[in-house]
């Protein structure tokens, strides 16, 4: 009797496990058959930089719910027709992040490719086509740029090609350290590009994703780079104008008080002498030089009398340092006037 209920007390406690454990194993099971599935896009075979995504390249698939990345798309509108903008492997979940609306591996229209020099570019390393940056230059005061300092010359442009590659590719895919970087800038922003290149130390800085491009088609930091170069010029242009109309007249200042103390040829005072002349009741004043016409200085005793030009009827005076001046006098005499016959 004693064997029989410890046979039997051993049976309880093995039905009880066995309970137990068929009752876990239905619970997983019910649990896998609960997990919520969804479908996503994935690629069908391998998609490189630039290529266009069609239907053949693409593929819907059943993923759990729990294991789809974060931004895999299902959505046809959201994949179709637009261009990878990095390699994407076979089997890969599409996300639009990695896509792009216009194939920037070739130059399209209203845009150019532009080289520089990545040896001492320090980010040169750690950029791929495809991706946005600043250029950023330093320039020094002169007659285009205002001030010394840095300046934003392009915001968030496209890195096009590394060492003409178009493609993404790692630092050990792409062997050597990079040469050279080619930009995409807008055709309008042409001339900023040309000012940085040939004004500024250059630098590339990483940006985000966000366009800058205005609606005129130019670059948001360009537009207000060439604006300011401008500005500059039209104010040294005018200060330019400012000083020559000051010199000019300065000069005629200069001619005015000629009029009045005497020619001057180059600063350097001309000899010459004062010479009187009654006409019609008035005591006329001249100013005479050895070679030019005489000047009017004024009337003797008359009150803020104008010095004039010189007298346009007369004959030039020729003398020279060893005439006495006497043939100033009488017929041969530039102030002569034969009698009135009335």
């Amino acid at each position: 009797m004693r064997n029989k209920s410890i046979y039997l007390l051993l049976a309880c406690v093995c039905g009880t496990v066995a309970a137990v454990l068929a009752s876990e194993w239905l619970k997983a099971q019910g649990n896998q058959n609960t997990t919520t599935m969804v479908e996503i896009f994935v690629t069908a075979a391998k998609i490189d930089v630039g290529e266009k995504i069609t239907a053949e390249k693409i593929a819907l698939e059943r993923w759990p719910e729990d294991k789809v990345p974060e931004g895999a798309s299902n959505r046809l509108a959201e994949v179709e027709g637009k261009y990878a903008k990095q390699r994407l492997f076979e089997g890969e979940p599409i996300m639009p992040v990695k896509l792009m609306d216009e194939n920037w591996s070739s130059v399209p229209n209203g845009w150019k490719a532009v080289d520089m020099d990545a040896s001492e570019l320090g980010i040169a390393s750690s950029i791929q086509p495809g991706d946005r940056v600043d250029v950023v230059g330093f320039f020094d005061e002169d007659e285009f740029i205002p001030r010394s300092g840095s300046q934003t010359v392009f915001n968030g442009i496209r890195v096009f090609s590394i060492d003409g590659d178009t493609s993404q590719r790692t630092a050990e895919e792409r062997g050597e350290s990079a040469r050279f970087i080619q930009l995409l800038i807008p055709e309008k922003d042409k001339d900023a590009w040309s000012y940085a290149k040939e004004l500024a130390d250059i630098e590339l800085q990483k940006a985000s994703d966000q366009d800058h491009t205005l609606d005129d088609g130019s670059n948001e930091a360009a537009a207000k780079f060439v604006a300011m170069i401008e500005n500059h010029r039209k104010e040294q242009d005018e200060k330019e104008e400012r000083l020559r109309l000051a010199e000019e007249e300065a000069a005629k200042m200069a001619l005015k008080a000629e009029a009045v103390t005497g020619p001057e040829v180059i600063g350097k005072k001309v000899e010459g002498f004062t010479m009187f002349k009654l006409v019609e009741g008035r005591m006329l004043e001249y100013w005479i030089v050895a070679g030019k016409l005489p000047v009017l200085v004024g009337e003797v005793g008359a009150v803020d009398a104008e010095p004039q030009g010189p007298m346009t009827d007369t004959l030039p005076v020729q003398v020279t340092d060893d005439d006495d001046y006497q043939r100033l006098n009488g017929e041969g005499s530039p102030f002569f006037e034969p009698p009135s016959n009335d």
